[in-house]
């Protein structure tokens, strides 16, 4: 055991002078004791802090590393091992092992107290071999059986003592699964769990790195646009412009670009001082929270979008008006943009056919597609007012579509 625990020293040890260099972290080891508590049989609660009901085992006994997918969000691995004493099922100083993956929900992230919800399923092994629980005088259940599958689910907390060092405590409630005891919970136990903290690695997802995003910049627009001289001066002046902002600590600020997250509007993005810390990936002066077309270089009247036409088409299958689930897809898009970006703004939904057919069905065709959009806009909550509906028949440039504009007031 000494030298398991020399191992893991060892390896956590490499973690650290490794992964130390970066500020921004989406993976984390987790090392700690863990205590296992067979609580009386049908009271989860009675006599919680029994000491006979808990199995407090050392150091190293609960090991958990994982990936955090976004600020919200994270997936661990978790492996639990010790001897445990079980005496619900007269079992004394018996081999216990858990291994369980799940999936873990961050209520507060980036502060200091940092609680989570978790949930998991997993294996578990315990020898019930030969076993029998004494459910009363005159009913006994038997069980030969040591391999479990079982889900468990609880909550936790990291207290962050450091931007990425802390420790953490966290209580499981484990269901084992025992096709004989379905309806019962005469294997079931609390696992509880304190130890140490330690997050590493560079979170691209919602931690955008400053050189990539600069570079990203100069590549998009150079495609987009025959404007080599402005983009130099615009790369030089958003340098300028953040270097003679000086930060304390750099916890203080989360996306390194020289504003204090007090005062950036957009904490976890590489971004400006002109726009109070948010980014303007294609440069063309607009911020990309008001930039209709973020990655697009556009102008001012157009919301950010090089030209009037700012959603992407709906399309339709010969003679239908029904929405497909892409084209659903799309317009959950659409809805969001008309939400967050563009909420004062009034539309007009444009049916079109293609130029096949009469020109009395098209006509009908193209304002029922057109209404399918509208319908489904409405539902999700945008204001009936702020749209109108328009019968444009059949067009050869267009074909089968639906297309929303910005309506000029």
């Amino acid at each position: 055991m000494k030298n398991v625990n020399f191992f893991i020293i060892a390896l956590f040890a490499l973690f650290s002078s490794v992964f130390s260099q970066h500020s921004q972290k989406k993976w984390f080891i987790r090392i700690g004791a863990n205590d296992i508590n067979y609580y009386p049989m049908n009271s989860p609660f009675k006599d919680f802090f029994q000491k006979k009901n808990n199995n407090i085992n050392p150091p190293f006994s609960n090991i958990e590393f994982g990936h955090n997918i976004t600020k919200n969000v994270g997936v661990y691995f978790n492996a639990s091992l010790g001897m445990v004493d079980n005496n619900k099922w007269k079992i004394i100083d018996s081999f216990f092992v858990k291994l369980s993956p799940g999936i873990k929900f961050y209520l507060f992230p980036h502060h200091w107290f940092d609680p989570y919800l978790k949930l998991g399923g997993g294996y578990h092994q315990l020898d019930y071999q030969d076993r029998k629980l004494r459910i009363s005088e005159s009913k006994t259940y038997k069980l030969n059986k040591n391999n479990f599958f079982l889900l468990d689910g609880g909550l936790g907390i990291n207290f962050w003592i450091v931007s990425n060092f802390g420790v953490n405590v966290q209580s499981n409630y484990n269901q084992v699964l025992v096709s004989k005891l379905n309806s019962k919970d005469y294997l079931n136990f609390w696992e509880h769990a304190i130890g140490v903290i330690y997050r590493f690695g560079e979170n691209n997802s919602y931690y955008p790195d400053k050189d990539k995003n600069e570079s990203k910049k100069i590549v998009e627009i150079k495609e987009k646009a025959n404007l080599p001289s402005i983009i130099e001066k615009k790369e030089e002046k958003n340098i300028a412009e953040n270097s003679d902002n000086t930060i304390c600590c750099k916890k203080d600020d989360l996306d390194n670009d020289g504003i204090l997250d007090t005062e950036d509007l957009c904490p976890n993005q590489f971004g400006l001082k002109k726009f109070k810390g948010c980014p303007d990936t294609d440069s063309d002066n607009i911020p990309d929270h008001e930039d209709v077309c973020p990655k697009k270089y556009g102008k001012k009247e157009n919301k950010g979008c090089p030209n009037s036409v700012f959603f992407p088409p709906i399309l339709f299958d010969l003679g239908k008006f029904t929405l497909s689930p892409s084209s659903l897809a799309i317009i959950d898009e659409i809805y969001e943009i008309m939400i967050k970006k563009l909420p004062n703004s009034k539309f007009y939904i444009n049916g079109y056919t293609d130029s096949h057919g009469k020109h009395s069905y098209n006509k009908i065709l193209s304002i029922k597609r057109a209404n399918s959009v509208f319908e489904v806009l409405v539902s999700k909550g945008i204001d009936p007012s702020r749209m109108e509906i328009r019968k444009l028949g059949k067009s050869r440039n267009k074909g089968r579509l639906v297309e929303i504009t910005i309506r000029k007031s």
